[in-house]
């Protein structure tokens, strides 16, 4: 990356969007989300799995249907990012641990579940391995030592080892960087244990509110748990609670990084809709309808001037719609209830309003949010003004978005010294600035540093410098 090897991520994300590019010759935007898109659907069948195996078709149904609509999981499920794909390996290490607590099938079933500890190792790093941390303590909680050994954890560091060597091994022989200086103890090590900015609490929640509105049903769940004891409940939440936990412990939280919870928390949701009593589930219905009738009121009458006010409607018939299906979801649901219908129909009401809403905003999202962040239309300007093959010189964080519009190299500027440098000396190549650098920096500038082009990209507003 930028004619330096890049080790930060392994390489299994990459190698899969590699894979489906090669029918059209080269990566592009509308190839590259397809390992995230697979990866989501493959998280969907997971928790159909999971729900299934402790409960019964109906609740693994219902969880699926939760967490397809789930906004977040839905958005990021397009997204060019390697959590997608942890979050599915990591679903799927769930399966398989439950399923090895079988005893007919627990030698091949704890493989599974080192396998796909080993596949989230290859498509992330160690954020994977908190599965090994979650099913240690879920066997612990349930069923002591003995629960322990019997997750055979010599075989799973063997599988883990054999599995991570042909990737594992190149990184470590390669010579321009220290694997193990640079970026296991810099770059992971270093990125967990440093100081939060801010509460981690305060963190913790504000990620977990982007389960809403499925979220709104986790609170009479938890209430209902406390009256009917579950084993297998028991096990997927000392399991979530445990990922909450080394999240939190985190120096650096980013909302996607909780993506891995998202299943787990359809899996509660679903089944407080097929298992807990009828009145209870009406009632906990009835809120999310006042919920639901609120966020169509926003939407309808509301306004936000945010940036990312591009992922909600915009024209009116698209607020209507939108509005339309999340009141009608929810009060169908709830009448589903009222006149004596089972929750899996409920859920399965509030999902298709959810559903019609993020699909109508899945169709005409995309264009304003190229229009708010048009990376390939100033990319495409900037371009023509650039010397083939001189690279373009950008400070202070140039996003590799550039490069792929551009198909031109692109090199950072490191520190502030050398871009006061380079702009202190007459014009040798192409500079790249935000507007309010270029402002703080005109004064040490050369006389003959001109502005060739300008543009915005979201917040920011960048101009080319030149002779």
């Amino acid at each position: 990356m930028r004619d330096e090897v890049y080790l930060n991520k392994p390489p299994l994300y990459f190698w899969v969007v590699a894979v489906f590019a090669l029918p059209f010759g080269a990566v592009t935007d509308a190839t590259a989300p397809i390992a995230s898109v697979l990866s989501a659907l493959m998280g969907l069948l997971g928790v159909f799995a999971v729900g299934r195996r402790l409960w019964d078709d109906d609740t693994g149904l219902a969880a699926a249907v939760v967490l397809a609509t789930s906004p977040f999981y839905f958005f990021m499920a397009h997204q060019v990012l390697t959590d997608m794909m942890l979050t599915a390996w990591m679903t799927w290490a769930l399966y398989f641990y439950l399923a090895s607590l079988d005893e007919g099938a627990r030698r091949g079933a704890l493989v599974g579940f080192y396998l796909c500890a080993a596949g989230g190792l290859a498509a992330k790093g160690p954020a994977a391995l908190m599965v090994l941390v979650a099913a240690v303590a879920a066997s612990l909680a349930t069923d002591g030592a003995q629960g322990l050994k019997r997750l055979r954890l010599p075989m799973g560091v063997g599988i883990l080892a054999l599995t991570a060597l042909p990737w594992l091994l190149p990184y470590l022989l390669q010579r321009e960087k220290s694997y193990g200086r640079a970026v296991v103890m810099t770059d992971y090590l270093g990125w967990y244990f440093k100081s939060a900015v801010g509460s981690r609490l305060q963190a913790i929640a504000g990620h977990l509110l982007r389960f809403l509105p499925w979220g709104a049903f986790l609170i009479p769940a938890a209430w209902w748990w406390t009256r009917s004891r579950d084993v297998g409940r028991r096990r997927v939440l000392v399991w979530a609670a445990t990922l909450i936990v080394l999240l939190s412990l985190s120096g650096e939280q980013r909302a996607r990084y909780f993506l891995p919870l998202w299943p787990v928390l359809a899996l509660f949701v679903g089944q407080f809709f097929t298992r807990a009593p009828a009145r209870l589930v009406a009632w906990a219905s009835g809120a999310y309808l006042l919920v639901m009738m609120g966020a169509g009121a926003f939407l309808l009458w509301g306004g936000v001037s945010d940036p990312d006010a591009v992922f909600l409607p915009a024209a009116p018939w698209e607020r209507w719609l939108v509005a339309g299906a999340l009141v009608i979801g929810a009060a169908l649901g709830l009448w589903q209830l009222l006149r004596g219908g089972n929750g899996f129909a409920a859920a399965t009401w509030m999902a298709a309003g959810l559903g019609i809403a993020l699909a109508v905003t899945a169709v005409e999202y995309p264009a304003r949010f190229a229009q708010a962040n048009d990376y390939r239309g100033v990319a495409q300007r900037f371009v023509s003004r650039l010397d083939a093959g001189a690279p373009l010189l950008s400070y202070p964080d140039a996003n590799l978005a550039w490069d792929f519009y551009m198909r031109h190299p692109v090199r950072e500027v490191r520190s502030d010294a050398e871009v006061k440098s380079l702009l202190a000396s007459t014009p040798g190549a192409r500079l790249m600035l935000r507007e309010e650098d270029w402002t703080r920096l005109r004064a040490v500038a050369h006389p003959t540093w001109r502005v060739l082009d300008e543009g915005t990209v979201g917040r920011r507003h960048f101009v080319l410098l030149g002779d």
